[in-house]
């Protein structure tokens, strides 16, 4: 048996299990009183990057409803550092979503923090329901556990881990409104739909250093960015070599080249091409390439979780699209523009239709 088909078979049982033990009771949005409500837990650990970041929305809703509530987010051990300082946040429960960190002592941390006494639980799934993210809701031991009734598990009853259940849009929806919509079930809501990410004052003056060090002057600067997880994600490095050169020639401005861990072999493929002087900023952990990234006249990259990043920074963003749809991922920022290939790929997007919506996006006088 193979084990995507055993852990199919485990997971039908537990759920049966659970579906005999768990209570059945729902309540509706009008026996809800948010202003008793004082401690809030959301979690949101079944996701990458760009996902965590699509959901800052929906904490600052909840912050700009509940504002005297204490708000706690559940995140993946590799992508938490990007909420950080957040305003939105006032607490990180670090999920070991690996077995060889699941040490004790970080088991024991999460398990503290998930019995903190709340009284409201959010579950925001993705476009997949993940039984781990049901399962800490439940352990919080919350009154209300909210989620969304889309995606229900089969052979049990309609998502039996939430007590109160927020109807599903019916159609494809961008993420972050399918977040918000969880919350607009008990009217929390907001009108900014734009990511967000926050720096210490300490980790913005971190990030001038290493731009002065490099002989950097961000106002004149565009930052690109090669990489991407996924290869077919990446806009061939040729393309990124040209533009480079263009950016410079045409407009006078400064270049930093990045990539990401295990890229460098694709960052110097892009150097052997290059005609100009270009920067080479490399090997900086999250919060520095954050902090490297928020003064920069605007960040070049793919369909990525630093495009959410450089976005939810305030960072003019433009960015090339591959397989993801960008009607339904793209940052909701006005700082963002994007592209995508006529095939629906990223290599086959154009390197003059990349040149004309950057010319485009530099007239903006709204974002410079």
């Amino acid at each position: 048996m193979r084990l995507p088909s055993l852990e199919k078979y485990i997971k039908t049982d537990l759920l049966r299990i659970l579906g005999k033990l768990l209570s059945d009771r729902r309540y509706q949005p009008g026996e809800v009183d948010l202003s008793l409500i004082e401690r809030v837990i959301v979690i949101r650990q079944h996701d990458q990057l760009g996902d965590l970041l699509l959901s800052t929305p929906a904490f600052r809703a909840i912050r700009q409803s509940l504002p005297k509530a204490q708000i706690t987010v559940v995140a993946r051990q590799y992508t938490y550092r990007v909420l950080e300082h957040h305003p939105d946040i006032d607490r990180i429960l670090i999920f070991p979503e690996k077995l060889y960190q699941a040490s004790p002592a970080k088991l024991w941390r999460l398990w503290k923090g998930l019995r903190q006494g709340y009284g409201l639980a959010v579950v925001l799934n993705t476009i997949s329901h993940s039984l781990s993210s049901d399962i800490l809701a439940r352990l919080t031991g919350a009154k209300y556990i909210l989620g969304s009734a889309e995606n229900p598990f089969p052979g049990v009853r309609p998502n039996l881990f939430y007590n109160l259940l927020a109807p599903g849009y019916g159609e494809r929806v961008h993420e972050t409104r399918r977040n918000l919509r969880i919350l607009e079930y008990l009217n929390v809501r907001t009108k900014d739909m734009g990511e967000s990410c926050a720096l210490s004052p300490q980790e913005e003056e971190q990030g001038r250093d290493i731009l002065y060090n490099n002989h950097i002057m961000p106002e004149r600067t565009v930052g690109i960015h090669l990489g991407a997880y996924n290869v077919c994600n990446r806009w061939p490095h040729q393309n990124y070599a040209a533009l480079a050169d263009w950016l410079i020639k045409e407009f006078g401005f400064q270049v930093a080249v990045f990539w990401g861990p295990g890229e460098d072999e694709l960052g110097e493929r892009f150097l052997g091409l290059v005609k100009s002087e270009i920067k080479t900023l490399s090997g900086l952990n999250i919060r520095q390439l954050a902090s490297v990234m928020k003064p920069l006249r605007l960040m070049v990259c793919n369909d990525t979780g630093v495009m959410h990043l450089a976005a939810a920074l305030g960072t003019p963003t433009f960015a090339i699209f591959g397989r993801s749809e960008p009607e339904f991922w793209r940052p909701l920022n006005r700082n963002f523009y994007g592209v995508r290939g006529l095939d629906r790929t990223c290599a086959s997007a154009e390197l003059d239709v990349v040149q004309s919506g950057i010319k485009r996006m530099l007239s903006r006088r709204d974002l410079f």
